[in-house]
């Protein structure tokens, strides 16, 4: 199966329509603003976390009715943390259209993310989603903690491989695995070692998902992705990909002095992305990617033979394949 389809087939998911036009309700009020800001949760976007806490509760038998208030809830919190994130990185495109503080500024763009925050957490205020409630404070937390260290660090060309993969567990990987470990904590009677087993999944996923973005901002390009080419290099976020780049014996003398003067011409920029491909770095990294998707596969051996798992492990296999 292609991943276009495998990823078409996530929308026809049970529960999912009904997220959708939650999220029409959800991410308006009663004032004439946030409908002129909704467009930025409900116009595109894959999807993925309510994806993946409906799958994982349908593995766990979890109602349909509460799946649907979780998983509202991770999409309202992930489109909180991009809001405040094109604040924070100057960004000015998301999904190929102007980021809310790039049209309305950002006094409204903070005060929106603080809006859909809210909304979140109002679908987690009951008694049996106590748990759910606090690894999604958790996973803001160690968001924000990620993203306050990295502003500490920006431009720094001593970054190693293992600061990078510190900064996406708390940016991608923690929020991701505990959207799946919602999935089987909406029902009541899921066995241990189920919920074990998809946080796994989801934690290696948000390994694979965070490091193919990295990639593709140096193989991808905007019309594509939607958002600027090599926007976190000229901001001084130096991911994974470059933190290769500077280690290389041949050209790493060349990209430190590129961004010790944050020299970023279109072309030391093109420089770069063509000593990445010869360098074998991006290929090397194409295979990182796959072997996180290979360990997520592997922690679904233990579940029950369901559709719903079969869906989670092509999943794994459009985060390795995707263009976007």
């Amino acid at each position: 199966m292609t991943s276009e389809k495998t990823f078409s087939q996530l929308f026809t998911l049970p529960g999912l329509k009904e997220v959708e036009s939650r999220l029409q309700e959800l991410s308006t009020g009663f004032d004439a603003y946030t409908p002129l800001f909704a467009k930025f949760v409900t116009g595109g976007g894959k999807r993925l976390r309510p994806s993946l806490v409906l799958l994982c509760g349908s593995l766990a038998s979890a109602p349909t009715e509460v799946l649907i208030d979780v998983a509202c809830a991770v999409e309202l919190i992930h489109a909180a943390s991009l809001v405040h994130d094109d604040i924070v990185d100057h960004a000015t495109l998301r999904r190929g259209l102007p980021t809310i503080s790039a049209q309305w500024g950002d006094h409204q763009a903070v005060l929106y993310g603080d809006f859909l925050f809210a909304r979140a957490f109002s679908l987690l205020t009951k008694p049996h989603l106590a748990q759910i409630l606090a690894n999604m404070t958790k996973a803001i937390s160690l968001m924000c903690e990620g993203e306050i260290k990295m502003a500490n660090q920006l431009y720094n060309c001593s970054l190693t491989e293992k600061d990078y993969y510190d900064y996406i567990y708390k940016k991608t990987a923690f929020f991701l695995s505990a959207c799946c470990l919602a999935g089987t904590q909406a029902s009541k009677n899921t066995p241990p070692i189920i919920g074990k087993a998809l946080a796994a999944f989801g934690l290696q996923l948000g390994y694979a998902f965070q490091l193919k973005d990295d990639l593709l901002d140096f193989t991808s390009h905007t019309e594509i992705t939607g958002k600027p080419a090599l926007h976190d290099l000229r901001e001084g976020y130096l991911t994974l990909p470059v933190i290769k780049l500077l280690q290389h014996p041949f050209y790493g003398v060349q990209t430190k002095k590129i961004i010790a003067q944050r020299d970023f011409t279109d072309q030391n920029l093109t420089l770069i992305r063509q000593n990445l491909h010869e360098s074998g770095i991006i290929k090397q990294l194409e295979n990182d990617v796959r072997a996180f998707t290979t360990k997520a596969k592997l922690a679904l051996n233990i579940l029950p033979q369901k559709p719903s798992r079969v869906i989670l492990a092509r999943l794994a296999d459009y985060i390795a394949q995707r263009r976007h």
